[in-house]
């Protein structure tokens, strides 16, 4: 009895340490202390590190030899800009990024038997905010903004994170809020977490209801870069989970949206679409203004297209383009380490984000919202280290991982063709 209930204890230790990640990316999102609220930093990577030495202490982490000679490779090459020829650099920059990224070397021991637990947990939360959306979109008639905003209108300002759109109307003039989930820090995290979970319902156990939910959550925020996870990632589940009923849902969908559109708002999400052109839009920003800052101070010389201006330097050049220029993760990594560093950093990445047990769709559909959001942002983080990396399996159990997904997926379809003869 003692021993069963020290296992029980130590494996919820376990739980509690990959969970967190995960709810500072999700429940906790908009929590902070003062000062660092007011600077746009929450308390989701404190947490995280301290969960960690929590786990730490009681042996239950261990360093991942590969990731760790990646991570130092990685580290190197990033360095080499302000070693060359740098220009207005930061070291504190370099220095938060190495910290951010170290927890990517760390694997928690046996942590890969918890995946499932952690999946049910991340579709969970999932619901709440696909749910609180929707009622924060339809009761704004009926009920306060104020009330269905409660952590932004009372919990004192302190302790809320700022720098980000927490009650943004869903077109100038308007005065409709787009939907955040409560705990969300903008309506584009809900809806990158959203299309995340639509993904991974749909390759382990789809449920009609919760697919419904999470589309319907997307729909509210009215924000795109969910919708650009799922024009990636839902063909792929299609064709390679062969999932062509989700052909049929996305029909009925499309259907719905336009027999609603008038009262969903829709012409200002497909309005959007449009921001790619339009040089002061948050869109031509984030996705298209820094390849013209390429063009402009990057690609005339070729030493500073391979090494880059050096660790923060990103923001410091700006001014010096007549575009509006947001520091995404890819024109920001290109810009202070060139190509070199991006490469390799990006590789980096890569390589913890496809080790986990789960199917490699959801790793690409984490992958993809590395590349919707700021780099030192904990949401994207948060996903990815509860998901994939905390909980991915040692090295010699991924070939015979994989191997039996594949044996188990072959048995799944014959008894499909079996049941269909």
């Amino acid at each position: 009895m003692a021993d069963e209930l020290k296992h029980r204890g130590t494996s919820g230790v376990v739980l509690a340490v990959i969970s967190t990640p995960l709810l500072g990316a999700s429940l906790l999102a908009k929590f902070g202390f003062p000062p660092l609220a007011a600077e746009g930093f929450g308390i989701a990577v404190p947490l995280i590190f301290a969960m960690l030495a929590v786990a730490a202490l009681q042996d239950r982490i261990r360093v991942d030899p590969k990731r760790f000679g990646f991570y130092c490779v990685m580290i190197s090459v990033l360095s080499l800009p302000q070693l060359l020829r740098a220009g207005l650099y930061s070291e504190t920059s370099l220095l938060i990024l190495a910290a951010l990224h170290f927890p990517y070397v760390l694997v928690v021991r046996d942590g890969h038997e918890y995946t499932d637990k952690l999946l049910r947990i991340f579709l969970g939360i999932a619901t709440l905010l696909a749910c609180l959306a929707i009622a924060q979109y339809f009761l704004q008639s009926i009920i306060s903004p104020a009330i269905l905003f409660p952590i932004d209108n009372f919990v004192p300002m302190a302790f809320v994170v700022q720098g980000f759109n927490a009650q943004g109307v869903i077109h100038y003039g308007s005065d409709i809020l787009r939907a955040t989930g409560v705990f969300m820090l903008e309506p584009s995290f809900l809806t990158q977490f959203l299309a995340v979970a639509i993904i991974a319902e749909s390759v382990t156990s789809p449920r009609l209801l919760r697919l419904a939910l999470f589309a319907a959550g997307i729909v509210v925020a009215h924000a795109g870069t969910g919708l650009l996870i799922l024009a990636i990632c839902l063909p792929l589940v299609v064709i390679l989970h062969r999932r062509w009923d989700l052909l049929l849902y996305v029909t009925v969908c499309v259907v719905a949206l336009v027999a609603l559109g008038d009262l969903l708002n829709l012409e200002t999400i497909l309005n959007r679409a449009n921001e790619f052109s339009d040089p002061k839009s948050s869109g031509f920003a984030r996705f298209v203004g820094g390849f013209y800052l390429f063009d402009q101070l990057l690609w005339p010389e070729p030493s500073r297209a391979l090494f880059g201006y050096g660790a923060g330097a990103f923001m410091q050049y700006t001014h010096l383009f007549q575009r509006e220029v947001a520091d995404m993760p890819l024109t920001k990594m290109v810009f202070e380490f060139g190509v070199v560093g991006a490469a390799v950093y990006f590789a980096f990445l890569m390589s913890c984000l496809f080790s986990s047990p789960l199917p490699r769709i959801v790793s690409l559909s984490i992958a993809l919202t590395f590349l919707l959001n700021g780099m030192y942002v904990p949401f994207s983080h948060g996903l990815a280290l509860s998901l994939l990396v905390l909980t991915s399996l040692p090295a010699h159990l991924r070939s015979k991982a994989r191997t039996a997904v594949r044996r188990q997926r072959i048995e799944t379809d014959d008894g499909l063709e079996l049941r269909h003869a």
